[in-house]
């Protein structure tokens, strides 16, 4: 395969506009490119019965998220104590210049931290912590160092 276009990964979310905040004024993401999607074409895509709202988010890099907001909230699903215990994507990485205070608004956002805030080990030249976004999605937060 040769691919014509940056990743997009998709996120099914109950609150667009707390979710869309928390992507854009925490993450760094800009709003792209907003549509519904109609009820037909998201049946026959698997993706909702109702059609939903489909808002793409780009990093500055040109990854693009895509939040997915149908006319009823999906249900929420329990993280495990261990990322690897969740079968398939467990989470989203985003490096930064500034994890603390990237985190700080993170947490100011409705986040949770889920590991310590700021994992150092020796002769590693990374920063690194995992939070959930309001919603539950898992964060990864790098930042390096030196």
């Amino acid at each position: 395969m040769k691919q014509t276009a940056a990743l997009e990964a998709g996120i099914s979310v109950s609150d667009l506009d707390r979710m869309l905040a928390f992507y854009t004024d925490v993450l760094g993401c800009e709003e792209v490119r907003r549509a519904p999607i109609p009820a037909q074409l998201s049946e026959q895509l698997t993706l909702a019965p109702d059609g939903y709202l489909c808002v793409w988010l780009q990093t500055p890099f040109g990854e693009r998220i895509k939040l997915m907001s149908p006319p009823d909230a999906p249900a929420a699903n329990d993280a495990p104590a261990y990322l690897t215990s969740r079968h398939g994507i467990a989470y989203l990485t985003f490096y930064c210049s500034d994890l603390s205070e990237v985190l700080a608004a993170a947490e100011a956002a409705g986040a949770t931290l889920r590991s310590d805030r700021a994992l150092v080990e020796p002769g590693n030249p990374l920063r690194l912590c995992f939070f959930s976004d309001p919603e539950g999605n898992i964060i990864e937060l790098v930042e390096p160092q030196g």
